[in-house]
């Protein structure tokens, strides 16, 4: 069973938060503020979206490299910092829309990787199912744990929250 849709949800705004207070002093300006958090809302929306791949073809590409890997991350990240900053010439929101769909798919694959079935991180090179698969992902109580760790990461790159 695969993390819900909650537990994705949350573990993108993680993971996104979590990797702007590493790498930047905080919100400093009305810009970062908005640029931040609707690139956060877009993470987080995308972050569900891999696992729409089961409701196409049958089903036939869920849990493949194609939507579940390392190699998926890495391509799409690389697309998106290319369309908005070669294609659009976008600025700034070129990078908050990167780390989005870096995020997004990251946390998917990660949280993925925590549930019985694994992942194929290194597909296409090998698709052998990996992970430290600790739990079901249908467990209400992880889901929401990353729910919550998510916000808070918010509230704490907000500065809502020392």
């Amino acid at each position: 069973m695969d993390i819900n849709r909650t537990g994705h949800f949350g573990g993108s705004l993680l993971l996104f938060y979590g990797t702007l207070y590493v790498t930047t002093a905080g919100v400093d300006s009305v810009q970062a503020l908005g640029l931040s958090a609707v690139a956060a809302a877009i993470a987080a929306a995308m972050s569900v979206k891999p696992d729409m791949d089961n409701k196409f073809l049958w089903g036939i590409f869920h849990r493949t490299w194609i939507t579940h890997s390392l190699t998926t991350v890495i391509a799409a990240t690389i697309m998106t910092y290319i369309f908005f900053s070669s294609v659009l010439k976008a600025g700034i929101l070129s990078h908050y829309m990167t780390l989005a769909m870096f995020s997004a798919t990251l946390s998917h694959v990660l949280l993925d990787s925590l549930t019985k079935k694994g992942v194929p991180f290194y597909g296409p090179f090998d698709n052998r199912m990996r992970g430290p698969r600790w739990f079901n992902g249908s467990s209400t109580v992880i889901n929401y744990t990353f729910l919550v760790a998510g916000v808070l990461m918010a509230l704490i790159y907000y500065g809502i929250i020392r």
